[in-house]
Order: structure tokens, then sequence, then C-alpha cells
């Protein structure tokens, strides 16, 4: 998915997420994003939305076990400006997905 979109006052964000499997070397699910810290975080929202409907996940989830690798990078005017990368459970993938979307809208300017 390649989600691009501009306007607003907030610098706009190259973005990429990749999920595997932690016994993969191939990605399961690879998304691009560009747009604000706010358009990024909805992008988050809705990948937790679809991967909690696929298939996949859900025979994994049964086993309790299964792990996932999660990357996230994030440039601004072609610089790394952020990076994560970690492993965990299927189970808890969506609250990390959410976590990461409310840390990238909190880091926008409060607005008066």
């Amino acid at each position: 998915m390649d989600t691009s979109a501009s306007g607003g006052a907030s610098p706009e964000l190259d973005y990429t997420v990749e999920l595997r499997w932690s016994a993969e070397t191939q990605a399961w699910w690879k998304t691009r994003h560009r747009g604000s810290p706010h358009q990024i975080a909805a992008a988050l929202d809705e990948l937790v939305i679809r991967i909690r409907l696929d298939p996949a996940v859900a025979r994994a989830s049964q086993s309790g076990t299964a792990q996932v690798r999660y990357r996230a990078v994030g440039w601004l005017n072609r610089k790394v400006v952020e990076q994560t990368i970690e492993t965990v459970a299927i189970v808890q993938l969506p609250g990390v997905l959410r976590n990461h979307a409310t840390a990238l809208r909190q880091s926008l300017p409060r607005r008066r």
C-alpha cells in the first residue's frame, strides 16, 4: 500500500512499516506512506484493523506463541528521523502499532 497526501502545516514524512513472521525472511506485510505525522498515525490505526482481519493472524494467534518482527522507518527530507525494530508476540502487535500511532500524534505541536 502506498498512500500519499500533502497539505497542512505539519512536515511531510516518508514512512515504511514492514512485518515478517520471526521465522521468515520475506515480509508478510509491507506498507509505505507519505504524509503528516497525523496521517501516518491514521495509517497505523488502519493497519491494526487490517491485521486483525487477516486469516493468517487468526491462525497464528491460536497458538499464542507466534512472533512478528516489526520494523518502522520514518524519513524527513531524506534523513532517517525514526527507526523502530522489535520482535513481539502476534497478540501484542495491535497494541504496539497503536502505541506507535499515539507517539506520532503526540509529536505534533499543540493547537491553541
